[in-house]
């Protein structure tokens, strides 16, 4: 599969795209409390992608829940690490992934994030190496409302949850709504998209299956997300779930910056 254009819908050249308007970004990066040497990686990672971006801006932040094994220890380094770096978002409600830690951080980016300063809004995974010049690029000619976007099976009517782009428009939405378990108790990608579809009057829902993949060097797992390479133009690799991985990614993309 070629993977040299936006993507294999939208037939507009790599090198075209930046001739489109900037974008401004916000990714909230799903953690849990114990991450802390992950977390310090993406940081650090991400701190210098952000220096690098032409035009383009690209903010983001931790996102976790309450920690629910109650340690007096672990909340201290968690209180250290967020005075040290600024960057952790603690949702009001106890850590877990599938029963309603979606609708309380899209709740958390409408009400507490300034959503005036940005036209798309992310949720993505701790697992997930993001380009972050990439994903601005291929988000430039997109509309700036209504806009449903990531990796998506073609008879799906979810996004995977791997990276869940919304425009701030559909945060907004969600939190109009009060929280229900029938809606959000589940896995979070399926049930955002089952909202979204429901309560949305307007969804452009677009789907970018080349660009988002899971680790080249991960053959067993995530098959339908699998690629046999990675490009300069990859815009997400998922399933990075320790340091050697994390490092191998950014001796590909970054190996010659200072």
């Amino acid at each position: 599969m070629e993977c040299d254009g936006y993507n294999e819908f939208r037939e507009i050249p790599f090198e075209q795209l930046w001739f489109w308007p900037s974008v401004r970004i916000f990714i909230g990066i799903w953690s849990v409390a114990d991450k802390y040497e992950i977390r310090h990686l993406i940081r650090t990672l991400n701190l210098k992608q952000r220096r690098n971006l032409a035009g383009d801006i690209v903010d983001f932040k931790f996102i976790l829940g309450i920690p629910s094994d109650n340690n007096p220890e672990l909340k201290l380094k968690l209180k250290a690490e967020n005075d040290t770096y600024g960057d952790l978002v603690m949702l009001d409600m106890v850590e877990n992934m599938n029963n309603g830690k979606g609708y309380y951080y899209w709740k958390w980016i409408a009400e507490q994030l300034d959503t005036t300063r940005y036209d798309y809004v992310s949720k993505v995974d701790d697992d997930l190496f993001i380009h972050f010049q990439n994903l601005a690029l291929n988000l430039r000619p997109l509309t700036r409302g209504h806009l449903y976007y990531g990796n998506k099976s073609p008879h799906s009517f979810f996004i995977r949850g791997t990276i869940e782009v919304l425009s701030v428009d559909l945060a907004h939405l969600i939190a109009s709504f009060p929280f229900k378990k029938r809606e959000w108790n589940g896995p979070e990608d399926v049930q955002l998209g089952a909202f979204l579809n429901k309560h949305a009057k307007s969804l452009n829902t677009i789907g970018e299956n080349c660009l988002i993949f899971t680790d080249p060097r991960i053959r067993k797992v995530r098959r339908k997300m699998w690629r046999p390479w990675a490009s300069p133009n990859s815009i997400a690799i998922h399933w990075l779930k320790d340091i050697r991985a994390w490092k191998g990614v950014i001796d590909l993309y970054f190996s010659d910056d200072n």
